[in-house]
């Protein structure tokens, strides 16, 4: 019996090893600067995440820093996608405060970065244990497409991985899974964004364009098509910058919000 229950025990082990290897561990926390971020929105919305575990300590700078300017290589052909979090997931007393991490990340020749001193961005959904670790995250699925420890994080590996990651299916369309059967497209999008809709019961309907940080940046009428109870109704978009937006589609009693990119 006992034989069976450890022959359980390493299969399950396995099991979870593997899983923590493909799959991201979704965390809602605060920033260093007290912003809040959920992981899993960041990649549904198209954005690629590469997370940096560092003590902070001297033999972590390196490896970091590879990773560091494999992302900084994609600011300029995709502009707010790549995101570079140094984490410290320490739970001792002594290490909950966030003076120092962003000091180090500075002193360090890594200024664009977002910095969390937090438990809830924790290493341990990503196997092995070992500063500096560096995991490339992106997909709708939450994908994990590089994983790696100690001194073996390296330039072109996560340079590789983020271009990959910007490649994953995005699930935009969400016209299963809600009240106004929303979808937009083409995703990204240039200059005219093209959506459609139905189940409105409603003679007044507002769209809105919303950024990540929740400001509304276009909200206009435009000319309304009707065929086979599908409305569709076209928005020029190219006053935007690039980047991650909302489409909030409103009525007197529903509110609907779907995801997309601007990328002229």
């Amino acid at each position: 019996m006992k034989k069976t229950l450890m022959i359980i025990t390493a299969i399950l082990t396995t099991l979870g090893f593997a899983y923590a290897q493909t799959t991201a561990s979704d965390f809602t926390t605060n920033d260093c600067n007290g912003i809040s971020h959920n992981l899993f929105d960041e990649l549904d919305n198209g954005n690629v995440v590469v997370i940096a575990w560092v003590m902070p300590c001297g033999g972590c700078v390196s490896p970091s820093l590879e990773a560091y300017y494999a992302v900084e290589s994609f600011a300029s052909s995709h502009p707010g996608r790549v995101h570079f979090y140094i984490a410290d997931d320490a739970i001792a007393p002594i290490y909950q405060t966030c003076s120092s991490l962003p000091t180090w990340g500075d002193n360090n020749n890594m200024p664009n970065s977002t910095f969390f001193q937090s438990a809830d961005v924790n290493m341990k959904g990503y196997g092995t244990p070992g500063m500096p670790k560096v995991v490339v995250l992106g997909g709708s699925q939450h994908t994990i497409f590089y994983n790696q420890n100690n001194q073996n994080p390296n330039f072109s590996g996560v340079q590789n991985a983020i271009t990959n990651a910007l490649s994953a299916p995005l699930v935009i369309d969400q016209s299963l899974s809600n009240n106004f059967e929303i979808s937009t497209y083409p995703n990204p999008v240039n200059n005219l964004l093209t959506i459609t809709y139905s189940k409105i019961q409603s003679t007044s309907i507002k769209f809105s364009i919303v950024d990540l940080s929740g400001k509304v940046v276009l909200s206009r009428q435009e000319q309304l098509y009707y065929s086979a109870n599908k409305s569709i109704k076209h928005i020029n978009i190219s006053s935007l910058t690039n980047g991650n937006y909302f489409l909030k589609i409103a009525s007197e009693n529903l509110s609907e919000s779907i995801p997309f990119i601007v990328s002229h």
